[in-house]
């Protein structure tokens, strides 16, 4: 709610704040304070791993094979809760004891397992936001269960998802209700360390006995786990690799933002496009880009949400380059602004009729996010709501 900054004379000015945290219900006492926090500049360069060596200190959390791979652990009793018929229960072997709940195992006669999977299904035919609410406030109750009773103070619970996580380039989350639930357990395991243990398994995934009894083994160490075809991966702290770079296609001097396959912004890549060096037909202008405006359609259309077919980019501003037969009021080497069909490139060539002159002071910058916002206001006033001079109206 409230900053100081205060400047040290640097070369790299950075920038460092005293920051308090209030709640509405009690404003002036403080529920949190950070009595320093400093803010350093970074350039682009530098988070690429430029010349100045910062690549070489930026870590991110990755998914890495374990050493020694998947190797299982001798003398480790485990125990399912969850359905006793799933492939989960079948690979671990007919030994392995399958409980419905925790009350049931907290009831049987004997020590309890080592190591205990909760079993959770996979995809839901429910709305995943209805289906996320429902499994963890269930799990919720067995985090509740497994920390209130002592019977389990010396076992792993380990929780065993199917797609909730996404550990190689390509793969999909595809048990959005498995995600949430990662969620809620990092949290457990940070306010209660060595009592919980998350494994994923792919999509559809069940793993034969040998690699989930290494996963069980590898649990009393591990916070997250993943099993692929039998190779099991831990969350590492890593050393950031430079962010891709989008290349243009080699074999034309026209492209323009597409995608090479829908479904995941990953697949987001320049394209050919022939419209931008063709011949100009009457009434079409031909741009330099200098600016391209992106918005919440682009990003439906590049996840194949959007209905129909749409180019990315579509909104921009640059320089006039070339004229077509009969366009009149814009000459080469205007500023221009407006509606481009393959905006996202070098050259973009539009309809006359969609573009006017940048204003005077604006960048590019600006000039390239106002088309689309203005047209969409404009429609919703006027054509739809059919606004009148003298009318009043809240926006």
């Amino acid at each position: 709610t409230g900053h100081t900054p205060h400047h040290t004379p640097q070369h790299t000015t950075p920038t460092t704040y005293h920051l308090t945290a209030t709640t509405p219900h009690h404003p002036t006492t403080p529920t949190l304070t950070i009595n320093q926090l400093t803010l350093h500049p970074i350039t682009t360069d530098q988070l690429r791993g430029g010349s100045s060596g910062a690549g070489e200190t930026l870590h991110a959390v990755n998914w890495v094979p374990l050493p020694g791979g998947a190797q299982p652990v001798g003398g480790l009793s485990a125990a399912v809760v969850g359905d006793a018929d799933s492939a989960l229960v079948r690979a671990l072997g007919a030994g392995t004891p399958a409980y419905a709940g925790l009350e049931d195992l907290s009831a049987a006669d004997g020590r309890v397992p080592d190591v205990v999977f909760l079993d959770l299904p996979g995809r839901s035919t429910e709305p995943a936001a209805d289906a996320a609410h429902g499994v963890v406030g269930e799990v919720l109750e067995v985090v509740q269960r497994w920390l209130a009773d002592e019977r389990f103070a010396a076992a792993l619970l380990c929780v065993v998802t199917r797609g909730a996580q996404a550990t190689r380039p390509g793969e999909d989350v595809t048990d959005l209700p498995g995600a949430a639930v990662w969620g809620l357990v990092r949290a457990a395991q940070t306010e209660n360390p060595g009592c919980f243990t998350l494994l994923d398994l792919g999509e559809g995934g069940e793993s034969d006995g040998r690699s989930l009894r290494a996963a069980a083994g590898a649990a009393a160490g591990e916070r997250q786990l993943a099993l692929r075809d039998g190779e099991l991966f831990a969350n590492r702290l890593v050393r950031a690799a430079a962010d891709p770079v989008l290349v243009p296609p080699d074999d034309t001097p026209g492209w323009c933002l597409g995608s090479s396959g829908k479904g995941s912004l990953d697949k987001v890549a320049l394209v050919a496009s022939a419209s931008a060096t063709e011949p100009l037909a009457p009434g079409q202008v031909r741009v330099a880009v200098r600016a391209v405006g992106l918005n919440f359609r682009d990003v439906l259309i590049a996840l194949g949400s959007y209905p129909g077919e749409a180019p990315m980019g579509s909104e921009g501003a640059g320089v006039v380059v070339e004229t077509g037969p009969g366009v009149t009021g814009l000459a080469v080497g205007d500023r221009v602004m407006g509606l481009f069909g393959d905006g996202g490139g070098p050259l973009a060539v539009t309809d006359r009729r969609t573009l006017v002159r940048v204003p005077e002071g604006w960048t590019f910058a600006q000039a390239a996010t106002v088309p689309i916002v203005f047209l969409t206001a404009y429609y919703g006033l006027v054509d739809l709501a059919g606004l009148k001079a003298g009318e009043r109206l809240l926006v």
